[in-house]
């Protein structure tokens, strides 16, 4: 077995090992993902299932108990309803939205409450090369509406995201409260309402789908990262095996 303390095999075992090693982690890796999104989908499915709530209750829950700050996020996709009046002032546009491969956007308008504060709302999709006019034209004369909605996470701005421009915005690459309350006069909520309720089919604006208690793609990634990591195991036994016999070849001959 002299070839296996060869240099050349020395590194090419280690190459192996690290491989190996790195698939199995990488595969477990994506097991573990996949029991994180089996249990936010048990928690989704829950909330979508639970009668709406009224937002103030919702307000009440998120106040901080003994100093504690409570994250709206930990709420996300819970059901409310509300009644407030939709405002063109401030109105953004999130980009780059599609529907059945037509090119869109999404329309976020802060809602006016009666204790003064706003909550935006997304209303749903609009279809880019439209003008989309008030926001009156959609929900009534007033902008006053009762709707029903799915509490969203506030959307920051990635690490490596890039900054939206200074000044007033027309469109926006995600809903980040922060930035859209600089043009926003009322104090905003610290999440915004996804709009389930009212639409009347047939109408714009579309409302964003809900979500989908889906597994995504990660017990095939697992699979795949397991196969490469026996590949790897595989493919090494048998050039180690191909190497030595002809070696085992000629101390046959030679002992003959």
């Amino acid at each position: 077995m002299r070839i296996a303390v060869r240099p050349r095999w020395i590194v090419f075992s280690v190459l192996v090992v690290f491989v190996a090693v790195a698939c199995v982690f990488l595969g477990f890796w994506q097991l573990s993902r996949l029991e994180e999104r089996r249990a936010s989908n048990a928690v989704l499915v829950a909330r979508l299932a639970r009668e709406p709530i009224p937002l103030e209750d919702l307000r009440s829950a998120l106040r901080p108990e003994q100093g504690i700050e409570v994250d709206p996020a930990d709420y996300e996709y819970t059901m409310v309803t509300t009644t407030g009046r939709l405002t063109d002032r401030g109105r953004v546009l999130v980009r780059s939205q599609v529907v059945r491969g037509q090119a869109g956007v999404h329309g976020v308008y802060a809602m006016e409450l009666d204790d003064g504060t706003a909550v935006l709302v997304n209303v749903g999709w609009f279809p880019l090369d439209l003008a989309i006019g008030s926001i009156a034209d959609a929900f009534g004369g007033s902008g006053e509406v009762e709707l029903t909605g799915l509490v969203r996470a506030d959307q920051k701005r990635p690490a490596l995201g890039r900054t939206e421009a200074p000044g007033l915005l027309d469109t926006v690459a995600r809903i980040d409260i922060d930035r859209i309350q600089q043009q926003v006069e009322s104090p905003l909520l610290p999440f915004w309402i996804q709009l389930v309720e009212p639409h009347e089919p047939g109408r714009l604006p579309v409302p964003v789908p809900l979500p989908e208690a889906g597994e995504g793609s990660h017990l095939s990634y697992a699979v795949q990262w397991f196969s490469f990591g026996a590949v790897a195991v595989i493919g090494y036994a048998a050039l180690m095996r191909r190497e030595l016999r002809p070696r085992r070849r000629r101390r046959a001959r030679a002992g003959d």
